[in-house]
């Protein structure tokens, strides 16, 4: 049995992923683990002729981020799981610090490293440590007003380069220990992909708490999966990880409260969208104002079929 997997799900960004594995490079001994969620570009091959000693799960058809995370985790035994983005790449040094960090911290549950510009040392802010996002910051992104309003990355932590306990550590690249993984059920595969960390983190911090490890140095290079996705696919995707993450952690009146948001704001998108010609967004916001009026009135958030 190895002492750590690394679970790395892809879908089409076969260079990318062949990089990401170049580098995973750590003290202890580590297996790595892709979850090919219905790939076409020949990555599942790649994989095999150049990583022979990798564990490959091969999905013929797409299946959501959580569950693909799921699916990897399953095919290991490793007491640590390293969840990591293909599109990222540890630094030197960057895996056993986050190895360091759990094994200096019993009480902790999980540890996220710092992701980087691609050869900078620069924090990448939408990946630093984030605060869980309440009523404010989810009806500032339902209504277009984000930029007013928004979580954002904890200030204090933006550049950090020690080790410090935080709510939310990157989900793009996170080492959880698997018996607390196990206990919470793993990811809500209710999510498609969109929240399904910031689900996870609140999860797992009520077992303990979760570490940012600011000298665990991940560059990110960005535009993996999402390059590929139309504006209405990752549309939907992302409202109803909104809708399903506050059905589960907001308290009754926000969650009515958002819902009539994003209901008024889904209708007015919808007749905007559908004046201009643009079906496939009208037809997203109109199911998000759907989305928003069954949270409104304590409908259950089903699982996404995917969007």
């Amino acid at each position: 049995m190895s002492a750590l997997d690394v679970v790395v799900v892809t879908f089409d960004t076969r260079e990318v992923t062949l990089s990401c594995l170049e580098r995973l490079t750590a003290e202890i001994d580590l297996r790595a683990i892709v979850v090919d969620n219905g790939s076409t570009d020949g990555t599942a091959e790649a994989i095999a002729q150049r990583f022979p000693q990798a564990t490959v799960v091969r999905l013929e058809e797409g299946v959501g981020f959580a569950e693909a995370c799921n699916r990897g985790a399953a095919a290991g035994d490793a007491p640590l799981v390293l969840f990591l983005n293909s599109d990222v790449l540890a630094r030197p040094g960057a895996i056993d610090a986050l190895v360091a960090a759990l094994a200096a911290r019993p009480d902790a549950v999980a540890a996220g490293g710092r992701l980087v510009d691609p050869g900078t040392d620069d924090t990448q802010p939408a990946y630093a440590p984030q605060r869980y996002p309440g009523l404010g910051t989810l009806v500032a992104r339902v209504t277009g007003l984000e930029a007013l309003r928004a979580a954002g990355p904890d200030p204090a932590l933006l550049a950090e380069r020690g080790t410090v306990e935080c709510e939310q550590p990157a989900g793009a690249c996170v080492l959880v220990r698997r018996d607390v993984l196990d206990a919470i059920g793993g990811f809500d595969e209710h999510y498609w992909f969109w929240y399904e960390d910031v689900d996870l983190a609140r999860r797992l911090r009520a077992r303990g708490p979760l570490l940012h490890v600011g000298g665990a140095v991940f560059e990110h290079l960005g535009g993996g999966t999402f390059a590929s996705w139309g504006r209405e696919r990752g549309l939907r995707s992302r409202l109803h990880g909104i809708v399903r993450y506050a059905s589960v952690h907001l308290p009754r009146r926000d969650r009515v409260l958002l819902g009539l948001a994003l209901a008024a704001s889904g209708l007015a998108r919808f007749a905007v969208f559908r004046l201009l010609g643009r079906r496939a967004l009208a037809d997203a916001w109109r199911e998000g104002a759907r989305a928003g009026l069954g949270l409104a009135r304590g409908r259950p958030v089903r699982r996404a079929p995917g969007p």
